[in-house]
């Protein structure tokens, strides 16, 4: 086994250019760290998935609740027994494709069986209020995971549910997580994406957006009322958001767009490049980057990190690494370690079930 090699980021941005955001993405521009943004199509660029991180356990869940739903309304699922055994099978081939995408990680724990459950009563409800498939009714459409490319006005993504009626299109976006924000409201990232879906609908010419509705993992709709004041603004926005990331590619200024925050970097899809991440030594998982300079034994590698910090990494000999060697002298990053014992120090590290391993080239 080899590790993944990821390119000299530096010398990449020239062929990078951002010209269309999805809804999520532009609301993290406004809220979170622009430079993820922009690390992520940088490694998309590379054209090879394994580079960017898989997503947390919590996003894959929702991919794979969307996808319970989709069928749901198709009418291809049509009992409990069709639910169950859909979820198994979507976890199952989940697995198997991490597995194939990311060598080094040797067990992806995702089932949850209280969201399994969750997601299962809401489709079972779908199905009695729509009689299993509704979707022509009375001319009425119903589109689930529909792609949507808004290329020319700086927008692209995939609505979870739209109804088409008679004129008019409903926007519905399921949430696995919390909808709701700390006072109670909800979420204006959630408010700022269903806006977008809407725009990009219009723009689409599918009809007059009339009801914009988050669907929580519980089944509760919560409507978001519809302003077209508001989504004229956001489109503005869309384009200085752009605006803004390919100026930060051209001028090579990511200082400024780095919003490195603790608890927020220990579970970013991009910290195994960032140079600006900062995890707190208190997390349980960490990211370790450096120069090898030694293997002792097939199971402990010896990294030169920053300041001539010396970081030992154990657990190696689970990997089977072809020629471990030929990585003397090479940058290679760790993402997913832990203490090597609760006594350890802070350099001292092994691997884990979820640990992937990265060789950084630092040349060409």
């Amino acid at each position: 086994m080899r590790f993944p090699q990821i390119p000299n980021i530096e010398n990449a941005w020239s062929g990078v250019t951002i010209d269309a955001l999805s809804p999520s993405n532009f609301s993290w521009v406004n809220r979170g760290c622009r430079y993820q943004i922009l690390l992520q199509a940088v490694i998309k660029s590379f054209n090879n998935k394994a580079l960017l991180l898989p997503s947390n356990k919590n996003a894959l869940l929702g991919t794979i609740i969307h996808k319970l739903y989709e069928l749901t309304i198709k009418g291809e699922l049509k009992s409990l027994l069709d639910l169950k055994n859909k979820w198994e099978e979507l976890i199952t081939a989940k697995k198997t494709e991490l597995a194939s995408q990311y060598p080094t990680l040797r067990c992806a724990s995702l089932n949850d069986y209280d969201k399994r459950n969750s997601a299962i009563r809401y489709a079972m409800g779908m199905m009695s209020r729509s009689g299993v498939n509704a979707s022509n009714e009375q001319g009425r459409r119903v589109l689930s995971e529909k792609w949507l490319d808004c290329s020319s006005i700086g927008l692209r993504g995939t609505a979870d549910k739209l109804v088409l009626d008679g004129g008019y299109v409903d926007v519905i976006d399921f949430k696995s997580g919390h909808v709701k924000d700390d006072s109670g409201g909800i979420k204006t990232e959630y408010r700022v994406q269903l806006h977008l879906y809407a725009v990009m609908c219009q723009y689409l010419s599918f009809g007059t957006p009339r009801n914009l509705s988050l669907v929580d993992i519980e089944g509760d709709y919560y409507d978001i009322p519809y302003s077209q004041v508001f989504s004229e603004q956001l489109v503005y926005d869309v384009q200085e958001a752009l605006k803004l990331l390919n100026n930060a590619i051209a001028e090579k200024d990511f200082g400024s767009h780095a919003k490195p925050e603790l608890g927020m970097c220990s579970f970013c899809g991009c910290r195994h490049v960032c140079q600006f991440r900062d995890i707190s030594a208190e997390d349980y998982y960490q990211t370790v980057s450096g120069i090898l300079i030694d293997i002792p034994s097939t199971n402990m590698y010896v990294l030169r990190g920053s300041n001539d910090v010396k970081y030992y990494v154990s657990g190696i000999d689970v990997y089977d690494v072809e020629k471990p060697h030929d990585y003397l002298g090479k940058m290679l990053t760790f993402v997913n370690v832990i203490r090597a014992s609760q006594q350890a120090d802070g350099f001292t590290f092994k691997t884990t079930e979820n640990t992937l391993v990265y060789e950084q080239l630092l040349n060409g």
